[in-house]
């Protein structure tokens, strides 16, 4: 069974929590991308009125152009946030990043009243060691961030995401600032990792989600979904 069909087992089972009249966050990267297009049917087949709050311009070019109605985080906080993660690790606690969007991501899964992920059953990890921890960075900080974090204890390499097509130069973000990739040869106290690396001047977020962490996890799995509570 390939990748998607595992993710859109997740994402069938995740979609019942929507109900009509909802504010929902709505992650970034290809799994949401498959949330958000059945969603769409949904709402279309059944006629509800569900707004979300995006976390990247991908979703809600998306989002929007599937007829779905945005609006902004202002005084109401999402019911529930959607999102995906680049890996899953014991006790709950999930990286996120790779796709760039992780400063909005956090704001809007953390400021939801709780958030889900969803991932296909490979991005399942035993054990929190080799831990790609992306971040964002104001790029006027960021070769200082770089020479700080090859100096944090456990990390095994800090570097600059640079584009590998089309662009020339760094990556950067929706808002305007730099990635870097940091790996960490162990997390064992990933709500500390979480809070040591906002210290930093000029990280503007880190991809660790521990401090607030998910309050079910939907793995599109072989044998069907498999929800961690």
């Amino acid at each position: 069974m390939d990748i998607t069909a595992l993710r859109l087992k997740a994402v069938e089972e995740a979609l019942k929590l929507v109900k009509d009249g909802m504010l929902i966050g709505l992650g970034s990267g290809t799994t949401i991308r498959l949330f958000v297009e059945k969603l769409a049917e949904r709402v279309r087949r059944e006629g509800l009125e569900v707004y979300f709050v995006s976390t990247s311009y991908d979703t809600s070019f998306l989002a929007s152009k599937l007829g779905l109605l945005e609006r902004p985080l202002l005084e109401e906080k999402p019911a529930i946030a959607f999102d995906g993660a680049d890996a899953v690790f014991p006790g709950k606690w999930v990286v996120k990043g790779i796709g760039g969007a992780l400063f909005r991501e956090k704001i809007v899964d953390y400021y939801s009243k709780e958030y889900v992920i969803l991932v296909d059953e490979g991005k399942l990890k035993s054990t929190p060691s080799d831990v790609a921890v992306p971040l964002e960075v104001h790029p006027f900080s960021v070769s200082q961030v770089l020479a700080e974090l090859r100096n944090f204890e456990g990390v095994k390499s800090a570097t600059l995401r640079v584009a590998d097509k089309g662009k020339i130069g760094p990556v950067v973000s929706d808002n305007g600032n730099f990635l870097v990739d940091a790996v960490f040869s162990d997390v064992l106290l990933p709500e500390n990792l979480e809070r040591e690396l906002m210290t930093l001047p000029g990280v503007v977020a880190n991809g660790v989600f521990a401090i607030k962490r998910p309050s079910r996890i939907y793995v599109g799995a072989r044998d069907g979904v498999h929800i961690i509570q």
